[in-house]
């Protein structure tokens, strides 16, 4: 059955009245924007834009994604842990070894075409979101930009957070839930300029499925 999808429909919410979940529970007439997993790319520029690292201008040369390991041999040069900022379009891609990062979620095979990507939940990503030396760096970023940033208290910055990450206020119980976290993770007396509190409050940012996901 061939669609017609309209602008309106990408601006519908993501939520479904219940009475439009009986009638099309499969979502067949579209009747809400139904969640999706955000591409590869797009979860690396979103922590890069989310952290304040991103280099949002165009143009330029291609970066060399960061390796552990170069191999002259093979042209396989290592470049900078965030790319300097650079968005995903701009990284240097080769067939040998594609950037780690992306290829965890889904980027497509560079031998092959491929007409659509396909969408994986597996343990790796996880993993990879939990322990990626990148991941780990951008929090610490973000929670230096916090640290900078003009907040009274614990629960004013943890707001920011949510807007910056979600796009969205936190609910009341989740406030609390975060404020609590961010104090359970606190290792010197001043939570406000504990850096390494925050950053364990950003790296828990990214690990959760809102993150990566769209609705």
């Amino acid at each position: 059955i061939r669609q017609l999808l309209l602008t309106e429909t990408f601006r519908q919410s993501g939520k479904g009245s219940e009475d439009a979940k009986q009638r099309d529970p499969a979502n067949r007439l579209l009747h809400h924007y139904p969640t999706r997993r955000l591409e590869a790319e797009s979860i690396r520029d979103s922590m890069l834009a989310v952290s304040g690292r991103l280099d949002d201008k165009l143009y330029g040369r291609s970066i060399n994604p960061f390796r552990p390991a170069e191999d002259g041999a093979k042209r396989l040069f290592s470049g900078p842990m965030d790319g300097n900022g650079r968005r995903s379009l701009y990284l240097t891609m080769s067939i040998m070894a594609p950037p780690k990062v992306l290829t965890t979620f889904d980027l497509p095979d560079l031998r092959l075409p491929s007409g659509k990507r396909t969408v994986t939940n597996v343990p790796s990503q996880s993993l990879m979101m939990l322990n990626d030396p990148l991941v780990g760096s951008l929090a610490k970023h973000w929670a230096s930009q916090l640290l900078k940033a003009p907040h009274n208290t614990p629960e004013e910055r943890v707001s920011d957070m949510f807007f910056a990450a979600f796009a969205r206020a936190p609910q009341k119980h989740e406030l609390q839930q975060w404020t609590t976290a961010a104090k359970d993770f606190l290792t010197t007396p001043d939570l406000m300029q504990d850096e390494a509190a925050w950053t364990h409050l950003a790296h828990t940012f990214f690990n959760t499925q809102e993150f990566i996901h769209y609705r």
